[in-house]
């Protein structure tokens, strides 16, 4: 028995630590998985799978309500999990009293980077369309971030304008009735935006910098796509750094950086390393309340 026992032992030293069991990272994408940063999402998820043995980095996703219904799913879930998310995070509890989490229930992961959002019209250009009376624009979802750009672009215009923001459930819907002209305009982001060609017209962007010559929108400079990833406030700070470790190794591969540039995604150099991102998480928070205050939704 002894020698049985023994046998056992050397032979499980001999197995490669590949084949020992990793632990399980449920990793959450709120919205279409297609979409660019959901696909840069699961390229940095697939790198760090490759260069480490410790973690199983698996993708999952669910849509709806602005994001919320994922992020309730992780809070729900034991074990290790993390969220990404785009700007649709800091909104939706501001817009909804009822959403089901609270900031305090997370803390921010990493940054994965800042991207620019486009207003595209199917084929008008900026002046016309807001010489229109009455205009119809689409969002990705009541209290998603798409929603919170055409409240804020379109705010000074809805005293003398009839104004409705039509709901979908994400970016790309409202785009492809905007293709189809049954939708004024929608934004979206610059590299989605970007892949549908000669189908529809980009007439500016968010931000601070123009980009192939297309113009910048006045009130819109601060107002960028956030793609963030959070975990719950109760895992471990140990946990939290070798976690970004991991990640922020497997984002410079050139898997993840080639959809980065084709999503215009990039970030300052102090979000590039393992760090405490509390600071900027705490004032994004603030940020959002401002920037949605006075909305109101329906």
């Amino acid at each position: 028995m002894i020698f049985k026992k023994l046998i056992a032992s050397i032979v499980l030293a001999a197995l490669p630590f590949s084949l020992m069991a990793k632990e399980k990272v449920v990793s959450m994408w709120p919205f279409t998985p297609a979409s660019t940063q959901g696909n840069y999402y699961r390229a940095i998820l697939e790198q760090a799978n490759k260069e480490q043995s410790k973690y199983e980095f698996i993708f999952e996703n669910k849509t709806g309500a602005g994001g919320a219904i994922a992020t309730a799913d992780i809070l729900n879930r034991s074990g290790t999990r993390i969220l990404a998310h785009s700007a649709a995070f800091f909104v939706r509890p501001y817009l909804y009293p009822d959403t089901p989490y609270k900031f305090d229930q997370f803390k921010p992961l990493m940054i994965m980077g800042f991207s620019p959002a486009a207003l595209i019209t199917k084929n008008k250009s900026l002046d016309q369309l807001l010489s229109q009376n009455k205009l119809n624009i689409g969002t990705a979802g009541a209290g998603s971030s798409i929603h919170l750009l055409g409240e804020a672009f379109f705010k000074p215009y809805k005293d003398s304008k009839d104004i409705q923001m039509i709901h979908y459930r994400d970016s790309n819907e409202p785009a492809k009735e905007v293709i189809g002209g049954h939708l004024d305009a929608s934004f979206e982001f610059l590299g989605d935006a970007k892949g549908r060609g000669d189908l529809i017209r980009i007439v500016g962007l968010t931000g601070r910098k123009s980009i192939d010559g297309i113009p910048t929108l006045k009130g819109m400079e601060d107002l960028v796509g956030i793609f963030a990833i959070y975990v719950p406030k109760d895992m471990p700070d140990a946990q939290v750094t070798e976690l970004q470790q991991i990640l922020l190794k497997a984002e410079k591969h050139e898997s993840v950086q080639v959809l980065y540039r084709k999503d215009f995604t990039s970030k300052d150099s102090q979000f590039m390393v393992p760090g405490d991102y509390s600071n900027w998480y705490n004032k994004t928070i603030k940020q959002f309340e401002e920037y949605t205050r006075g909305i109101k939704v329906q």
